[in-house]
């Protein structure tokens, strides 16, 4: 009877805890709506790839952005944002961007040199880009990618998730191998203001910062993963006018924003063995979601319908799938997607 309680609980939370859609569907009823899938592929296995699936029932063609362009995206295919008409990636140890028209799904790759891109955000027809060599980030206009119109540099770790809000820019400072493979990890995410390029703060979250998400109320979450060890993992918020910091007390592997909401899930454990857990955060509390999927490898929203995407890692050996959930976690489709799907974000109709 408890466990049937708390099964209940959790989904009249999620149900509060889901927004309006931000972006209602423009499309008559029935008519389907397509996502890019985000398949990072396996280091060194030069077999990253971006599907396209349905929102409305899971269909999915697999190999979308090869068919359109003869050839595959490269090795480790990091982050994708789609902004205006085209959706850029990031293919990190490929030194490359992708640029790819949405409706014709045709590619033209901007070489990035030796810069070894990550994570994007995009604001104000801009592309900030965090990048390993040179621990920065760096600036692009969306209309002439050739050359940076800014670079916001950091110091001495390498610098991930990267996001805008509040006329800031703010760039995770997470990790530096050193010899013998030893890691050393940094706690601060990095906060300049947009226009001048000067460095404001460095603000304190927590271990090995990865990946920053803002939300639409001004703020900016961040997870940091801690030393593997002893060090424990979790998620903070920073206000973005205020910098202060909130902790919300729990970790989080993969995470991704709706509205003022955070959508996030915690994994332990690899391959067929391991367990991941859900949750949402409405803002001002955090509850558990109910979905019961262990190798989770990313999780994204339809900002439509407010439905919750969850990647799965194939156990590392395998193409991994994509899984629709109401955030009561019904399940509404599943496809399989590329290596290692991480992320999915709707196209625009």
């Amino acid at each position: 009877m408890k466990k049937n309680y708390l099964l209940i609980a959790a989904a009249i939370f999620a149900a509060a805890c889901t927004p309006d859609p931000v972006n209602p569907d423009p499309t008559p009823e029935g008519d389907l709506r397509h996502a890019l899938v985000l398949c990072e592929g396996v280091w060194g296995n030069n077999d990253a790839s971006l599907a396209q699936v349905g929102l409305d029932g899971g269909t999915v063609v697999t190999d979308w952005f090869a068919a359109n362009n003869g050839r595959g995206l490269g090795d480790v295919a990091q982050d994708l944002v789609v902004y205006g008409s085209k959706a850029y990636v990031t293919v990190t140890f490929s030194n490359s961007l992708e640029v790819i028209d949405t409706a014709t799904g045709q590619s033209v790759r901007h070489d990035m040199g030796t810069l070894t891109p990550r994570y994007i955000a995009a604001a104000d027809g801009r592309l900030y880009i965090s990048c390993y060599t040179g621990r920065q980030v760096v600036a692009f206009d969306t209309a002439n990618l050739d050359t940076p119109v800014a670079t916001y540099q950091m110091d001495d770790y390498q610098p991930e998730g990267v996001a805008v809000a509040g006329g800031r820019l703010f760039a995770a400072s997470s990790w530096i191998s050193g010899q013998n493979q030893s890691y050393s990890y940094d706690s601060c995410v990095y906060v300049f203001d947009l226009a001048s390029g000067t460095l404001l703060s460095k603000v304190a979250v927590g271990l090995n910062p990865q990946m920053a998400v803002a939300l639409s109320d001004g703020r900016v979450a961040v997870n940091y993963s801690g030393d593997y060890g002893s060090a424990v993992a979790g998620c903070a918020i920073i206000d973005a006018t205020t910098l202060t910091v909130t902790q919300l007390g729990r970790p989080a592997t993969g995470m991704a924003a709706h509205g003022q909401s955070l959508y996030a899930y915690s994994r332990s454990g690899y391959g067929a063995s391991s367990t991941s857990t859900y949750w949402c955060y409405d803002g001002q509390t955090v509850a558990e979601l109910p979905i019961t999927v262990g190798n989770a490898y990313g999780i994204s929203v339809d900002g439509h319908t407010g439905n919750l995407l969850v990647c799965t890692d194939g156990n590392y050996n395998a193409a991994g799938d994509v899984m629709c959930f109401k955030p009561d976690g019904t399940r509404l489709w599943k496809c399989e997607a590329g290596m290692l799907p991480r992320k999915v974000v709707p196209l625009a109709q």
